[in-house]
Order: C-alpha cells, then structure tokens, then sequence
C-alpha cells in the first residue's frame, strides 16, 4: 500500500518536508537565543531605570554631540538641578497616554553651568489641536528644580514618520530630536535627555496636575518568544500533517486498486 512512497518524486517531496521542518526548528532556535539575549537585557534595564539616581554627568561624558553618546547611557537613573526656560519649551506631537491622544511637554532645564538639559516634563490631552506653548495649567516651577528621571538618546526618523522643517523656530516636533531642538535653543544642550520622573518641588496641582508623567516603556522580549512558538508550531504541524496525507493517499491508491470490474459504472451504449 505505501509501495508509491519509495518513486523519486515522493522522495523528493520527503526530503523537502525533512528540510522544511529542520529549517523551521533552526529559526525557533534561533528566536529562542534572542528571545534570551533580549530578556536579559531588558532585565538590567528594568534594574537600570529603577535604581538609586545618580548625577547626570556621572552616566554621560563630555560629547561632541547627540551621536557620540554611547547606548549604555541609556535608562540611567539620574538628577539634574537647574531653572527651566519656558522660552524654549515645545510639543511632542502624536504621544498618547491610556488610550487618549495628546504631546509630551519638552522643556529645557538649564544648568549653573549654562548647559540645558530637555526634560520630557510629562503628557497633557490634545487641546488645542496641534498643541503648542504656552501650555495652559501645565506651567513649569520657576527657580531652581531637582529633577530625577531616566536617560534617553535623541529619536530619529525611520522609515515612514512625520518630518519636521529644517529651518525656522518650530512650536511642536514629531520626534525629540536633540539636534533640530537645539538649533533653536539660545543656549548649548546635552547630548541625552530627560523622561521626568519627578521633581522638587513638584508640578502644582497635586495629583490631578498637567503635564502627567510620562511611564517608560522598556524594550519587551515577548515579541521573540511568539515567534519562537510560532516556528516551533509550524514544525510540529508539519510533522503530525505530513505522515497524515501520506496515509491518505496510500489509502486512496489502495481503494482505488481495488475496484472490482463488476463493480465499474455501465458504459452507455453506443459508445
């Protein structure tokens, strides 16, 4: 009965099955590495952005830019004192927060040194449509502020993203883009910025005040491990699937085999 699975074309179709299911372990093996490399990461970020806070200046050294900050810097826990210049503030365009839509409020906070550092002060809603500073209820503490929060590099545009012009004093930006940001700063910035944590003394207006904090979002593994299932589920299905449709097959050749002549439909006359 299974005499048609030893043809070179059924062969063929054996090694191409062994193969397939050899290929498709391999990539969940694969994605089972990174899956692990990307939650032990994640791990020390997590650890990283929930420590003992420490200076600015300790976690990022002098740079010449926003590019020549290393990426260890990133998710730092640290303090920064200074006095914000709401001159300088913008809107992040397109940030929601709990589902509602809205911008992140950017301000600089400008050191004894003279050196600002952009602080993401937190979220307010979509009102006005586009928002734009002087943001209503959400105005930064005047005199010196203790921020704490966590490290982060310059955002820069993938493939697809709103773009911003390259030239003249922008109200909003699509992204924080240090560079852009800074070409309408007066003064120098740092190459990193600020997503707030808190401050002291805090933002008036107790629980209910605006800008809200902004929550950071560390990198998740949990997209690896789906994939890594997913190949793996593939195999199995391949392996349970393939010998079902042989069994078949060798089932119907058998039946068909062995159709008695009397029993073959009349072959009408005149034919």
């Amino acid at each position: 009965m299974y005499d048609f699975l030893r043809r070179p074309a059924w062969i063929v179709s054996h090694i191409l099955i062994a193969l397939l299911v050899l290929a498709m372990v391999g990539l969940g093996l694969w994605q089972r590495q990174r899956y692990l490399d990307e939650k032990d990461k994640s791990d020390r970020l997590e650890a990283l952005s929930t420590s003992t806070p420490v200076p600015l200046d300790q976690v990022v050294p002098q740079a010449t830019g926003p590019g020549a900050v290393p990426e260890s810097a990133r998710y730092h826990r640290v303090t920064v004192t200074g006095t914000y210049d709401p001159a300088g503030e913008v809107g992040i365009r397109n940030r929601s927060q709990g589902g509602a839509p809205g911008a992140w409020v950017l301000t600089p906070l400008v050191q004894a040194d003279g050196t600002a550092v952009p602080v993401v002060r937190g979220w307010i809603p979509l009102s006005p449509d586009p928002p734009a500073p002087p943001f209503k209820g959400s105005e930064a503490p005047t005199g010196p502020v203790t921020v704490t929060g966590v490290v982060q590099l310059t955002q820069e545009r993938g493939t697809f993203g709103a773009t911003d012009p390259g030239t003249g004093r922008l109200r909003t930006l699509a992204r924080v883009d240090l560079a852009r940001y800074a070409e309408q700063l007066s003064v120098p910035i740092e190459p990193v910025w600020v997503m707030l944590d808190t401050q002291e003394p805090p933002q008036p207006g107790g629980l209910n005040a605006l800008p809200k904090p902004v929550e950071v979002e560390l990198p998740s593994p949990s997209q690896n491990f789906s994939y890594m299932m997913q190949w793996w589920i593939f195999a199995l299905i391949a392996l349970i699937g393939y010998p079902l449709v042989l069994r078949r097959v060798a089932r119907n050749r058998a039946r068909g085999e062995q159709v008695p002549v009397d029993d073959q439909p009349p072959v009408p006359s005149g034919v």
